[in-house]
Formats: C-alpha cells, sequence, structure tokens
C-alpha cells in the first residue's frame, strides 16, 4: 500500500494569498509563529493510520506525540513540502502547492455518510485552489453577511486609506464604534494581519497602520471591535450536492480573541438562533464558488453599548480543515477506548501548559517542550 501523506500546512493563508495577488511565491510567516503551528498540526495524526507521514512546517520532535495508542504515531517530516508524491494526499487547507501535490495521487474514494470521520476526510470531492483562496476570502464573507443581512453594525469592505477615513467621520456617532474598530486583511489567522483601534476615530498611528496594510492586502474588512461574550463554531462538509452539518462547538479565545482552544457539548442550538441556518447558507456559497470539502464557520455572542445581548451568526468562514474538526475526530476516535462518550462535555486545549484545568480529568496529546512550548490535551468537563 502506498504510504499516505498529510499535510499540516495551518500557514496556508499565505497560499491563499499569494493566489488573490498571482504571486509566485507565498510569504513566510515569522519563525516563532510556524514553530507553534507545527506543533499545533500534530493534532491531524488523528487522521493518519501506522505507515502515514505527516508534513509540518518545521519539524517536530516525535517524542512529543503523546495519547493512547489509538492515535497513531505518523513519521513526522517538515522543511520544504515535498513536490512529488503518489499516494494519497490530505492537506489543513488546499493551496496551488498542494493542487500540484495531487496531481499524482490515486483518484479520492467514494465518500461514505457511515465512516468514521477519521476516515470520512480522505473520501471528500477534491477542491480546486482558487475557490478555497475565493471562499478564505474575508471579503467573500462579508458580501455573504450583507446578502443574508447579517452584517455587524458598521461592518463593510473598505478600499483605499481614503474609504476609511470618509467611513469613521460618516459613523462617528455610531455607539457600536466606541469601544473601537479592527481593520482586517483579506487572508489572515489567529490575529496576524490586522489592527486594532482602541476608539471610534483614528490618531496618525492607526492611519500609518492603516495605509501599510491597504498597500500591502488591497480592500480590507472593516468592523466594530466589540465586547464579546462567547465564541463558537459550526462545522460542516460540503459535498457536491448537498451538506453534511456535524454541529457547533464553543471556541476558547484569550482578550485579543486568538484561539487556545475548544468546547464540545451535547447542547442543542436552540440557543444560538440562526445558527444552522448561516452554516448551510455559506457552505452553499461555497459550493457555488466551486469549493467542495471541509468547512466551519466562526461566529459570537457579543454585548452592545446599552448591555444588550445578541447572537452574531456568520463572523468568518474557514474553507478547510478546522480545530473544530479535528476535535471532534479525536473525541471519536478515543471513545470507545477511553470510555468517554461524543455526549459528555470535553474541551481540546491547544497552547500553554497554563491552559490546563489541573482539577479535571485529561489525556495530554501533545508534550509541550522547546521552542514553542506548545501542548494540547483532551479535558473532560463537567460543563462546555
Amino acid at each position: 500500500m502506498t504510504e499516505r501523506l498529510i499535510v499540516g500546512n495551518l500557514d496556508c493563508e499565505t497560499g491563499f494569498a499569494a493566489h488573490s495577488w498571482s504571486s509566485v511565491v507565498p510569504a513566510i510567516l515569522p519563525r516563532p509563529v510556524l514553530e507553534n503551528i507545527s506543533a499545533a498540526a500534530t493534532l491531524l495524526r488523528v487522521f493518519c493510520a501506522e505507515g502515514d507521514r505527516l508534513w509540518t512546517p518545521i519539524a517536530v520532535d516525535a517524542d512529543r506525540l503523546s495519547g493512547p495508542p489509538e492515535l497513531a504515531r505518523p513519521a513526522l517530516t517538515g522543511g520544504p513540502l515535498p513536490t512529488e508524491n503518489t499516494g494519497e494526499v490530505l492537506a489543513w487547507g488546499e493551496t496551488e502547492s498542494i493542487a500540484a501535490l495531487r496531481a499524482g495521487s490515486p483518484a479520492t474514494p467514494a465518500y461514505r455518510q457511515e465512516a468514521p470521520l477519521a476516515e470520512t476526510v480522505w473520501n471528500l470531492p477534491a477542491t480546486c485552489a482558487a475557490a478555497a483562496a475565493g471562499v478564505n476570502d474575508k471579503r467573500f464573507c462579508q458580501r455573504l453577511r450583507e446578502k443574508l443581512d447579517l452584517a455587524l453594525p458598521a461592518s463593510r469592505v473598505l478600499k483605499s486609506l481614503r474609504e476609511l477615513e470618509d467611513h469613521l467621520e460618516n459613523e462617528k456617532n455610531n455607539p457600536e464604534l466606541s469601544g473601537g474598530w479592527v481593520l482586517k486583511a483579506p487572508f489572515s489567522a489567529a490575529g496576524r494581519l490586522r489592527l486594532i483601534a482602541e476608539g471610534p476615530g483614528a490618531g496618525e498611528l492607526e492611519l500609518k497602520r492603516a495605509r501599510n496594510l491597504f498597500d500591502a492586502h488591497g480592500a480590507l474588512v472593516f468592523e466594530p471591535w466589540l465586547e464579546r461574550t462567547s465564541d463558537f463554531g459550526f462545522c460542516t462538509l460540503v459535498l457536491e450536492e448537498r451538506t453534511v452539518l456535524l454541529g457547533p462547538h464553543s471556541l476558547e479565545t484569550d482578550t485579543q480573541g486568538r484561539f487556545r482552544g475548544l468546547a464540545f457539548s451535547p447542547s442543542p442550538t436552540g440557543n444560538l438562533p440562526g445558527l444552522e441556518t448561516a452554516a448551510g447558507a455559506a457552505a452553499d456559497a461555497a459550493r457555488e464558488e466551486g469549493y467542495l470539502g471541509p468547512l466551519e464557520i466562526d461566529c459570537w455572542s457579543w454585548r452592545d453599548s446599552r448591555g444588550r445581548e445578541h447572537f452574531h451568526p456568520l463572523g468568518e468562514i474557514n474553507a478547510r480543515i478546522s480545530f473544530g474538526l479535528v476535535g471532534r475526530a479525536i473525541i471519536e476516535t478515543l471513545g470507545e477506548a477511553t470510555g468517554w462518550s461524543s455526549q459528555e462535555p470535553a474541551r481540546l486545549l491547544i497552547g500553554p501548559q497554563q491552559l490546563r484545568d489541573d482539577s479535571a480529568e485529561s489525556i495530554e496529546l501533545l508534550r509541550p517542550a522547546e521552542p514553542d512550548g506548545c501542548g494540547a490535551w483532551l479535558e473532560r468537563s463537567s460543563s462546555a
């Protein structure tokens, strides 16, 4: 059997950006960022079988892999992405480099709904890199929000510094900008490539940084910086003729909105109005764009200037594998071996040791170590 390759390209947004700008070579993220995402990418081994290879931008010490034997120990590789491959390929994000690597791969097996999630991802229809880049563009999401009447107050796509200044002047009395605003590059992740202003206006420093963002990335997405009270995600699988709704999870972030983990609960989505509808609409829009494969939307609850709670069902579209999908596969894979049920609340934590709840029952999946200090744990929780 030809060995399979799993590509942990958690830096895929640079490939999407390169496609959008018709750039030959994607940008390279700072080494500390690459070290962190490489460590986190080892969780993709939930989709591996023994004998598979798992590639990350920077090689990770295989001795850091932990957890029960039901999680495979693939051969870890790093450095330049291979240019040739004859086996099956599964990637975090479908960039042009992945499409080229996939050219020599065998045909994708037929999708089987009854198959375990860790197997299902290998059987999803292939998509094209151009469609993946288009759907992951934050401007695509903003246009869809406007079409569905789900746009945040004062949010819009801005093409230039002059448009930003005019927009801030026109919205200067908007109470939802009292907490500030954020300007986002079309392709970014984990809080990178954005400008956050702490008030409704813009000083000299904010305008300088905004100019640099416009010069580097073109049109940007403007949003109010809101008091977010809860963050969520919803996983789907976009097939040729239908969408498979996998369900919601909670997202755990720091004060700057950077991802720190997920919480899974069997609770229904009744307290998240419009979430399933928004997830289905995002999947339909992605399919129309030509994208097929895993897709997750991010969403959140927020509190306005009068203290009223709101739910925003379509925050971002991630047309790729996500940690929501990874977490679901880990819980499903380890369920029988550990006695954990998918109907029990659980948390998947990714980051420094301090994230852990020492009083909770947990399984270590990745041992923290230098240079990144990143670990991963699956915790059983009394609430999620």
